[in-house]
């Protein structure tokens, strides 16, 4: 990850430029370096880890947007006297590999209130989740595509454009 070590040097130089090896002057030369190697990515070759690092922090803004809808959904679920909650078992095609992804992205869907990762088929290539409080299969279906999409932004180092599915 020639980037990250990039971006921890140039935060030490600042460090030290400024004379004070601390936590604030790390942070501040952390950040300005990230900033001099997002304006220059093709001449320092770090184009890819400046991509992957938006990506994080977009898919951390769409977590906690959804988290935020989830948590209000579930909430005003529990307190209608008599809630909808159409209970269904969903099976979701993965185009994520790797035992670290598939285990952030169950771990992220497990964290969504309403849902819950049952486990994965033999060969990892289908996700299993039992999900209340969406009308359809295919609606919670298309939920967890958009959030295992936009992971794949983050960990694919080439993300793939979106497969067209039924």
């Amino acid at each position: 990850m020639r980037g990250f070590t990039l971006n921890l040097l140039l935060a030490v130089v600042w460090a030290l430029f400024a004379g004070e090896v601390s936590l604030r002057e790390l942070t501040i030369g952390f950040a300005l370096g990230f900033a001099i190697l997002a304006l220059f990515p093709w001449a320092l070759g770090t184009g890819e880890y400046v991509r992957r690092v938006f990506a994080g922090l977009s898919f951390l803004g769409f977590f906690l947007r959804e988290l935020t809808v989830a948590n209000a959904h579930v909430a005003l679920l529990a307190l209608r006297s008599r809630p909808e909650l159409h209970p269904m078992i969903v099976a979701v095609p993965l185009r994520v590999r790797g035992e670290g992804a598939l285990t952030f992205l169950a771990a992220i869907i497990g964290l969504m209130p309403g849902t819950v990762v049952l486990g994965f088929s033999p060969d990892r290539r289908i996700l299993y989740a039992h999900a209340i409080g969406t009308l359809s299969a295919e609606s919670a279906h298309a939920s967890i595509l958009e959030v295992e999409e936009r992971l794949l932004r983050v960990v694919s180092p080439h993300p793939a454009p979106p497969e067209v599915r039924p």
